[in-house]
């Protein structure tokens, strides 16, 4: 008898006869799996035949008349600021993040703040415990939350079609599964087929949708890649667990944009909007202290004012330590090799720590300005001139380069009432500026 099965990428998704250790299109080894091929035309365990919609056919402007109304807001101002225009009619929504970060809290105030029905589906908790999060979260009334125990995918489809207006929510799309294909929950193949089917039934109806899902320990997104090509858009919640601030980003969006940042602080009352961020990042700041310096970032396209703290102290080691926190190690000695070549500035034999406050993961290469000038402070023992702020990029020559917005972040720095300002425009090498 001819084998059915086929093996699955959980890298990039192809499907294969046969088994091999790497993977023959993206050369990835130990990522192929035995699965069942996907078939819409499959029957289910009991026999039933997957129905298939028939399509229906549009002109541009029949199809853009009967687009009227397709978005709306979540009612929660840092998550419409990275969706764009809200959440969109047949839009399929992948949240992804780690364990414990905060993704079913803040599902739960945007099903809270709904104003159409929303099915909540409970395939990982039971229904009593997400109840008890909306109690806690909100007195106020909720009688359009519908709470959906079903873990098969068959459940949400016929709830979909009884009720196509509605707001539909996953948690999560690894413990949900569909009849059709035989392996457990969780597998590739599953999530695979399961996703499809969900986000096919979305578009029919035109049902927004929003698909929670697991990260791996590497920070990727469980289940194979191919799941983050399916849907429309993908965001991740992402934070320091011991910290409060909780940032919302978007790494693919068909419907706006992918350069906006929704920050978040988390309480006993769930995730609050965080409308002045340097106002929590800068909190318990010591004012004139060596090691410290005011440094300003982009997070989208909005300004934010982070403080850089270093310490550099005599090694008791053969080879120094360079330790990050909140930047990329790799970044650190680069900065650290440019202010050895430029400033002869005596770190060979020290070790190098820096730390960003707030538990901010700072990528905007702007920092390296602040980073650099936070080093030179601590080693001369003499803090940055009062109420200054710098960014910039620094090249390995030496030279201070412009980087995306500066135009806005001096405008923000100046409305801020910083009177010494370093930057690319006042300096055009970190040889130029003098700490005294």
């Amino acid at each position: 008898m001819k084998s059915s099965s086929v093996f699955f990428c959980n890298s990039c998704g192809n499907e294969f006869a046969k088994w091999a250790g790497q993977c023959p299109a993206c050369h990835e080894w130990n990522t192929l799996v035995e699965t069942a091929p996907f078939l819409k035309t499959a029957k289910t365990k009991t026999g039933q035949k997957v129905s298939i919609k028939s399509a229906e056919s549009f002109t541009v402007k029949t199809a853009l008349s009967s687009q009227t109304g397709y978005t709306f807001s979540t009612g929660i101002g840092e998550f419409d600021r990275v969706l764009g225009p809200g959440l969109t009619k047949g839009g399929v929504y992948l949240l992804a993040g780690q364990p414990g970060i905060g993704k079913s809290t803040l599902l739960t105030q945007l099903a809270l703040n709904s104003k159409i029905t929303v099915v909540y589906v409970c395939s990982e908790e039971n229904p009593a415990q997400v109840a008890y999060r909306i109690q806690r979260l909100s007195s106020k009334a909720n009688s359009h939350i519908r709470l959906l125990n079903t873990s098969t995918v068959e459940n949400v489809l016929e709830t979909i079609k009884s009720d196509p207006n509605c707001l539909v929510i996953v948690d999560s799309i690894q413990s949900v599964s569909t009849a059709t294909n035989p392996t457990t929950p969780g597998s590739p193949s599953q999530i695979r087929d399961s996703a499809s089917y969900l986000i096919q039934a979305a578009k029919e109806n035109s049902v927004p949708m929003i698909i929670v899902g697991h990260v791996t320990k590497d920070g990727d997104i469980a289940g194979p890649k191919m799941l983050e090509h399916m849907v429309d858009t993908v965001l991740e919640l992402s934070g320091d667990r011991q910290h409060l601030l909780r940032l919302l980003r978007s790494v693919k969006n068909r419907f706006g944009p992918t350069d906006e940042t929704g920050i978040f602080r988390m309480n006993s009352a769930g995730l609050e909007e965080v409308k002045d961020p340097g106002s929590i990042l800068l909190e318990g700041r010591v004012k004139n202290a060596p090691g410290s310096c005011l440094t300003m970032i982009m997070e989208g396209t909005r300004p934010l004012t982070v403080e850089i703290q270093a310490l550099v102290v005599a090694s008791p080691l053969p080879i120094p330590r360079r330790i990050a926190k909140g930047i990329s190690g790799n970044r650190l000695q680069l900065i650290c090799a440019i202010l050895t070549k430029h400033l002869n500035l005596p770190i060979a034999t020290k070790d190098v720590f820096v730390n960003v406050t707030g538990g901010m993961d700072v990528k905007d290469p702007g920092a390296d300005l602040g980073i650099a000038l936070a080093i030179v402070s601590s080693v001369k023992d003499k803090p940055l001139p009062e109420n200054s702020i710098c960014f910039g990029e620094l090249g390995l020559l030496g030279e201070i380069r412009k980087v995306g917005f500066t135009d806005k972040m001096l405008k923000e720095a100046k409305a801020l009432g910083y009177s010494e300002i370093f930057s690319p425009l006042s300096h055009t090498s970190i040889r130029s500026i003098k700490l005294g």
